[in-house]
């Protein structure tokens, strides 16, 4: 448990997957019946940019910091509004503030954290909001205990530190128990690419697990196979939402030409 997030906050990871987590979330609202949000590897919920930590890396700066008074298109604009009052305070919201803040009455959320401190900075984040609740599990045990969600519809987040040597056998694993227990449901799957991990091996699980509409998406900063970096990193979505991965396709020009990156591949794991 020494990974912080506040060092990364805001960098073009997070831009990544909580573009997508947010086409997701608008998605379940389009239906009246409530949703329930799993948010397993929470964090504390906001960052300080102006911290001694992320200003040493400055992260932040290559990835969100990157669309500062830039006309964006029509589905980054609406991902850049829900967090633009955060940015003119040099502070970044993570994915369990970003979810709490566009929850209906009939939705609800679990925001999941293991670190003993962040954990209470996440209660107190988190303390506004009504329909959320903030658990202290392992993720894997905390998602077991949760799904299937009451409400039958359902988001889970699973956004490891990757800290752990056989995080993606452990995955590969827990992959089967969630189609075991909730094949329904909308399962987002965060990881980093560097050259030493056994993605392929994920990837081929994910096809092998053969839930509808699992799409991934990937971006690389630098190649792929390059040692000793952080080359970019990818998602996985099971159960695609319908028009979801469409929406971010054709957003991958201008991520691209706004991030630097030198790829933004996508492909469908299981048919759509």
């Amino acid at each position: 448990m020494n990974y912080r997030h506040i060092y990364h906050a805001g960098n073009f990871a997070d831009v990544m997957k909580h573009l997508v987590l947010f086409h997701v979330i608008d998605h379940f609202k389009k239906k009246d019946t409530g949703f329930c949000a799993l948010d397993a590897h929470a964090g504390i919920g906001l960052y300080d940019l102006a911290s001694i930590e992320a200003q040493k890396t400055g992260e932040w700066q290559s990835g969100i910091g990157r669309f500062d008074s830039v006309e964006s298109p029509t589905d980054f604009a609406l991902f850049q509004n829900e967090i633009k009052d955060d940015l003119t305070q040099h502070r970044y919201p993570g994915s369990p503030l970003q979810i709490a803040r566009v929850l209906r009455p009939q939705d609800r959320m679990i925001a999941n954290e293991l670190h003993p401190q962040d954990v209470e900075d996440l209660k107190n984040n988190l303390r506004p909001f009504r329909n959320v609740r903030v658990d202290n599990k392992d993720a894997y045990e905390c998602i077991r205990a949760n799904i299937p969600p009451a409400e039958k519809r359902g988001l889970i987040l699973i956004d490891p530190p990757f800290e752990k040597k056989d995080e993606f056998d452990i995955l590969i694993r827990q992959m089967k128990e969630w189609k075991k227990r909730f094949s329904t449901g909308v399962f987002l799957l965060w990881y980093p690419i560097k050259p030493h991990l056994a993605i392929d091996d994920m990837k081929d699980a994910a096809r092998e697990l053969g839930l509808s509409r699992t799409w991934c998406f990937e971006t690389l900063k630098y190649p792929r196979y390059q040692t000793q970096t952080f080359n970019g990193c990818g998602v996985i979505l099971f159960n695609a939402p319908f028009q979801v991965p469409e929406r971010i396709e054709a957003l991958r020009p201008f991520l691209a030409s706004r991030m630097d990156l030198i790829e933004a591949p996508c492909e469908w794991l299981t048919p759509p």
